[in-house]
């Protein structure tokens, strides 16, 4: 989740690091100078003012929404990050888009395709290059206080030599009561099911034998 506001709050709590006169850019175009804060909840840049001397805007980002970051050195040493959000802006030069193109991609809804996807490029450059390794040694700090759902393992998905046999019950029982119904076809594949299943753990077993 992005944040956009008009309205700035020093964090009172969990900062974990912070550079003044820091410039932001969103998808190459400067966004103004204000000062970034990196907590242990969201990343916070504001209290700051816009190329032409106005009021910037408060960017509130939440950990889930950061995709990426790392340390740019080209065209500037920058914190880089990439958000798996469109970010518009009103004070950015953002086009529309093509109308024929949002047309086509209505008529594909249902493919996929991730080089589609909307995304929006952040490039924080500090006034001294050597923060550059606190900012991302912070960012890396709150990632792994929020990591991301999809990385996690079910350890339930893994079956150990036990499951397995009570698997191999479960084939059997259900090649008999094909069997019996008539579905002699389905019923011998199913064997064959178990068959290599089996197999293949017993190879493993085999392998773990000649290990020890």
């Amino acid at each position: 989740m992005v944040v956009v506001s008009s309205t700035f709050s020093v964090p009172a709590e969990g900062v974990l690091f912070q550079t003044p006169s820091t410039k932001l850019f969103v998808n190459d175009q400067e966004l103004g100078t204000a000062t970034l804060y990196i907590t242990e909840h969201n990343v916070i840049w504001g209290g700051g003012v816009n190329p032409s001397g106005g009021a910037a805007p408060t960017i509130s980002l939440l950990y889930p929404s950061i995709s990426l970051h790392a340390i740019q050195k080209d065209p500037s040493p920058a914190l880089y990050m990439v958000l798996n959000y469109e970010l518009r802006l009103p004070e950015l030069n953002q086009g529309s888009g093509d109308t024929e193109q949002n047309e086509q991609d209505d008529d594909d809804d249902d493919e996929f395709d991730a080089d589609n996807q909307p995304i929006t490029q952040l490039r924080f450059v500090p006034p001294n290059e050597s923060d550059l390794n606190g900012m991302y040694a912070a960012m890396s700090q709150g990632q792994t206080l929020h990591p991301d759902p999809d990385d996690e393992v079910d350890e339930d998905a893994y079956m150990d030599g036990e499951e397995f046999d009570d698997g191999d019950e479960q084939f059997e029982d259900a090649e008999e009561e094909l069997a019996a119904d008539g579905g002699a076809v389905a019923a011998e594949r199913l064997r064959a099911l178990r068959l290599a299943a089996n197999g293949a753990h017993d190879d493993s077993e085999d392998a773990e034998a000649d290990q020890e």
